[in-house]
């Protein structure tokens, strides 16, 4: 492996579980496990209402997991979960009044800092910071898919 790209790389990684990390103790301050905060964020964020399968989507997690904190948070009266007047099976998920003050009180300072940190790095900054990530993200997918392409073949050849 080359030397100089696996220096970087570390440093990438390291960074990633860096900015996972600061958003891990935040939540956790908050009394929230991790996808019970992208869930509230999530809520808060947009006007409408999202759906279990999209909030699995978007967050990548599974639905097991998105399932067991929206039980949570429905135990602890932050969010109401209302069939979908679309389909009935699909449950949309609201705040509730509990969950507009959690929401008020620690998603939307967090929301400032974000924004703030943002701004700082400049519009110009922001927009290739942004364009560079995807890109690495689009890289590494096919990249990803070579292996497990290759490792599956690899077991239906044995």
């Amino acid at each position: 492996m080359n030397d100089m790209i696996f220096s970087k790389l570390s440093i990438y990684n390291q960074l990633f579980k860096e900015l996972d990390q600061l958003y891990h103790n935040y939540a956790k301050s908050s009394g929230l496990s991790d996808t019970m905060f992208w869930i509230i964020y999530s809520i808060q964020e947009r006007s409408e209402a999202y759906t279990q399968k999209e909030l699995c989507d978007i967050w990548f997690y599974s639905r097991q997991t998105v399932n067991s904190a929206l039980k949570n948070l429905e135990q602890q009266k932050l969010i109401e979960l209302i069939p979908s007047p679309d389909n009935r099976k699909n449950k949309e998920i609201f705040l509730t009044q509990s969950g507009k003050e959690l929401a008020i009180n620690v998603i939307l300072p967090l929301m400032e800092a974000e924004e703030n940190a943002f701004l700082k790095l400049g519009k110009k900054n922001l927009d290739e910071f942004l364009r560079l990530t995807q890109k690495h993200n689009d890289l590494l997918d096919v990249e990803i898919k070579k292996i497990m392409k290759m490792s599956s073949e690899d077991l239906t050849s044995q």
